[in-house]
Formats: C-alpha cells, sequence, structure tokens
C-alpha cells in the first residue's frame, strides 16, 4: 500500500478472528499487540456461525437466522462484506474453519473468499470421502481402490480429492500430515503474497489454532510425546472429561502460546498495509470452570468473554504499544460484537440504521469523550444439533439439560446466565432485575422463523472432528 489513509478518506481495515481464544489466555500471552484493549467485551453466543452472524450483520443470531440447525448464512441477509463492496471496498477473505466456508454460505460479498486446509477438502469437484464411507463402511478394504478409481475417472478435481483422501487417512491413523499448523502459517503467507495497494481494502481471517485438538507444532508442546487430548466437550461436561484437567488446559496453554508467535508475525505484515487491525475471539473456552469443557453446552462467562482489540492509526509503528507509560491502553466499557460491526461500519463511512450496536470509534482516541455506554448485552444459547442430540441419545446420555435454548445477560460489573440446572449470577448484583432484564431482552428479538436446517453433506467429518457433530 502506498501509505496509510488520511482524514476523510475510507481505510483498509483487517478483521482478524482468532478463534476460541479465552480472554485471560489473550492477557498472558498476547501483551506485545498494540492497540486499544476493550477489556470487558463479550460475545453474542457460545460458538462460531452464531458469533460471526452477528459480526456480519449486527444483529443477533436468532436475528440474522443463524442456530445450531441453521447454520446456512442466509444470502437474504444483509451482510458487512457486501455493505463494504457498494462502498468501493475490495473484499477478502481467508477462513481456515469449514463453519465459516463457501458451503455454507460465507462467502456472500467478497471478491476472493479463500481458506486453509481444511476448506480446500470442501471445494465443490473434490470427491466427497465422507459420503463414499458412510456408503461403504461394509466393503472392507477393496473400498479404498474404488474410491481412487472414483478421484482419477470421475468428474472432479483429482490432485485435490487424491490429497483431501491422504489427509484422511493420515488423520484417521493419528497422524497430522504435512500441514503444521491449523491455518495460520498458510494465512501469514497468503497476507505476505497479496497485492494490498487499493486504499479502499478489507480482510477478514478466522484463526483455529486455539480451537480442539489443541494441536500445536511439536516445539510447542510441554510434553512432545504426548497426543493431542481428543475428547468430547459435551460428554464431558454432563460427565468428566477422559483425561486429567491438566493435560487439557496444558495442551490449550501451548496451542495459544503458539498462536501468539505466529501472529505477531500475520500482524507485522498486516499493519504495514492496513490502517486498522481488529483483533478479537468469536467465543472463548471453558476449561473445567462450572464442570463445563469446550464451548458446546452452554453460556459459561470463560466462554463467553472475548478478547478484543483496535489497532489504529498510530499504533502500529514496531509492535509497540501506544502510550508512554509502556502499556496498551484500555477501555473498560461493556462492548459485543455487534459494537465491532457498527465500529467497522464508521470506520469506512457508511451508515446503517438496521444494527443494535454502537461505534466503538470515539473511544480509540487518546482522550475518549465521555459517551452513553451500553447498559448489558445478551448472548443466546440455541441447544445442540439433531445430529449431535441423536448420537448423545444413542450413547445413553441424557441431553435434555443441553438441548435447549438458554440466554444470558452481562452488564457492567455483573454476569446472569442459565446454566444446565440453575440460573447463576456472578457478581454482587440482583439477581430478580437482572432474570426480569434479561426476560425483556429475549421478548425484543426480531427472530427469524423461516429457517430450515442447513445441509452438512461434505462436512461431515471435519465437524466431528471439531466436536460439532
Amino acid at each position: 500500500m502506498s501509505g496509510h489513509a488520511t482524514m476523510g478518506d475510507e481505510p483498509s481495515i483487517a478483521l482478524v478472528v482468532l478463534d476460541t481464544l479465552r480472554a485471560d489466555a489473550f492477557d498472558e500471552h498476547f501483551d506485545w499487540l498494540p492497540g486499544v484493549q476493550f477489556t470487558n467485551a463479550w460475545s453474542t453466543s457460545h460458538w462460531t456461525a452464531p458469533a460471526h452472524a452477528s459480526l456480519f450483520t449486527g444483529r443477533y443470531a436468532s436475528e440474522a437466522g443463524v442456530t445450531i440447525s441453521s447454520q446456512d448464512f442466509d444470502r437474504h441477509t444483509t451482510r458487512l462484506p457486501e455493505l463494504l463492496q457498494k462502498r468501493g471496498y475490495r473484499t477478502r477473505a481467508f477462513s481456515c474453519n469449514v463453519n465459516i466456508s463457501e458451503r455454507l454460505g460465507w462467502h456472500h460479498g467478497f471478491d476472493a473468499f479463500d481458506g486453509g486446509w481444511r476448506l480446500r477438502g470442501l471445494g465443490e469437484n473434490v470427491f466427497d470421502w465422507d459420503a463414499f464411507i458412510a456408503e461403504h463402511q461394509s466393503d472392507g478394504p477393496d473400498r479404498y481402490l474404488w474410491a481412487l478409481w472414483r478421484c482419477v475417472d470421475g468428474d472432479c478435481d483429482t490432485t485435490q480429492s487424491l490429497k483431501q483422501g491422504a489427509l484422511m487417512k493420515l488423520r484417521d491413523m493419528g497422524l497430522k500430515g504435512r500441514h503444521r499448523d491449523d491455518g495460520a502459517a498458510e494465512l501469514l503467507e497468503y497476507v505476505r503474497d497479496r497485492s494490498w495497494d487499493r486504499d479502499r481494502e478489507f480482510l477478514f481471517a478466522n484463526l483455529m489454532e486455539a480451537h480442539r485438538p489443541y494441536d500445536p507444532p511439536d516445539e510447542y508442546r510441554t510434553d512432545p510425546d504426548a497426543d493431542p487430548p481428543h475428547f468430547d466437550g459435551v460428554k464431558a461436561t454432563l460427565e468428566e472429561p477422559p483425561y486429567e484437567p491438566e493435560r487439557i488446559t496444558t495442551a490449550y496453554d501451548d496451542a495459544v502460546r503458539y498462536l501468539s508467535d505466529i501472529y505477531r508475525d500475520i500482524y507485522g505484515e498486516l499493519a504495514a498495509e492496513f490502517d486498522y487491525v481488529v483483533t478479537l475471539a468469536d467465543h472463548g473456552e471453558a476449561l473445567g470452570e462450572y464442570g463445563a469443557w469446550e464451548h458446546g453446552s452452554g453460556l459459561y462467562p470463560p466462554v463467553m468473554r472475548v478478547p478484543l482489540v483496535v489497532s489504529a492509526p498510530g499504533s502500529h509503528a514496531g509492535h509497540r504499544t501506544p502510550d508512554a507509560s509502556g502499556t496498551r491502553a484500555t477501555r473498560d466499557a461493556l462492548v459485543t460484537h455487534l459494537d465491532v460491526y457498527a465500529t467497522l461500519l464508521d470506520l469506512a463511512g457508511i451508515d446503517s440504521d438496521h444494527r443494535r450496536g454502537n461505534s466503538l470509534r470515539p473511544l480509540l482516541s487518546s482522550d475518549p469523550p465521555a459517551l452513553e455506554r451500553r447498559s448489558n448485552a445478551l448472548s443466546e444459547f440455541h441447544g445442540i444439533s439433531r445430529r449431535r442430540r441423536l448420537s448423545l441419545e444413542a450413547d445413553g446420555y441424557a441431553v435434555a439439560r443441553v438441548d435447549t435454548e438458554r440466554h444470558g445477560l452481562a452488564t457492567a460489573d455483573c454476569y446472569y446466565f442459565e446454566d444446565l440446572t440453575e440460573a447463576r449470577t456472578i457478581g454482587d448484583c440482583d439477581p430478580a432485575a437482572l432474570e426480569a432484564e434479561l426476560d425483556r431482552k429475549v421478548a425484543d428479538l426480531e427472530r427469524r422463523e423461516d429457517l430450515s436446517e442447513a445441509d452438512l453433506a461434505g462436512l461431515e467429518s471435519q465437524l466431528e472432528e471439531l466436536g460439532y457433530l
């Protein structure tokens, strides 16, 4: 880029989601990231698709039409990249998460939609290994020869189909294959290799290094000889994890340490090309708190609190923190993904009344003005998928506790959420008052009722590996 935007110009913006990164893990390992940190930031939902729906629409997931059963991002919903396109932005995306892929409609509004190795196996012309395996499970070893012939002789991308089949076999054998990580190294190469020579640039990226299976490169593992802890988070919450809790928390911390280091390099490239770099998580992760594991069972505080840093012009240079004391500037205003959406529109000079958030742009200045702040923040839990429910029931689990709609409400000082069996209040607040306000917020939702279950054909294997099926 020939220089950063001046006053009056639409700036270039990078939005980077560090999937599944806890706020406390960010505080421990990302002290190098410059900018303005919002220390009281909350997600609108507990998992990837609905949280991204809020980021892309400024609405709650049930209003945008993205829930556990309707993961396909409805094309009738106006989305952030489409608004940026109309403003004259060149819009590009790089996703490492199969939940945020072309197969589920997330490419609309992007001039180019790329992804890491997980997404490359989902191309329209790639052989559907999941469907083939399901159809031929009882056919014995000869089924692999038949599958190879189908890859060579069929109407598909032979090279990519064979690569994807090999990767699936390596994964089944417990081997990592040729990939160093879950896609962060590929994003680094992507950013370095692309030309970012227009004033109006928008890049969205999703990185999965902090997501299960917590599988960083060997040199980041506390115990290089131990395999990543593969377990079912919902079953672990209903019962108990199959590993010692310390093994799981250590593996997660190892993955976050690697994510911090690789993202430092990625951020360095982005800071040289973009005026604003917005770094956040879609949700966090439960690591035994309240008896919960991962992020599929409820609205627990370590799942719902997220890191958020906006690195603005003047805070990039040398990766230094923006004030003279050497500490990152912080704001304690209560914010959510809805406010991030509003902020991105504000930065791009786009007016939109159809949103629930407020722009954080005034809070980015060194002397922020006194503003009317958000008083509370709603979060949604829509239960588990039908496939997930049937699978758990077949294994003998009583799933009613996790397969029900629940909500949470954050305020400046408290958090009230509906747990598996009871309501909990974190902080010194009146639970009855919070419950009444929560009921009012839920009743105010403009829910989409014309939703149908998403077609996940071809994604099952990867979604299962990530704990979603």
